[in-house]
C-alpha cells in the first residue's frame, strides 16, 4: 500500500549539502509533520508530495 501526502515546506531543520539527506517540517490540509529522506532542491515555502510504501507482515 502507498500513502501520498501533500503539503508545504514549512522550516528545513537538518540538510546535508553533500547528500540531501534532509528533515523538514510539512504543513498538510490537517497536521504539520516532520518529514526525512533526500530531498534535494527543496526550499521552505515549496509544496511537495511525498510518497511513502506501507508494509504490514
Amino acid at each position: 500500500m502507498k500513502i501520498e501526502i501533500e503539503g508545504e515546506i514549512e522550516t528545513i531543520i537538518y540538510c546535508n549539502e553533500m547528500n540531501s539527506y534532509t528533515v523538514a517540517r510539512l504543513i498538510t490540509e490537517d497536521d504539520v509533520i516532520t518529514i526525512v529522506g533526500f530531498l534535494p532542491f527543496v526550499n521552505i515555502g515549496d509544496t511537495i508530495v511525498v510518497t511513502r510504501r506501507v508494509c504490514y507482515t
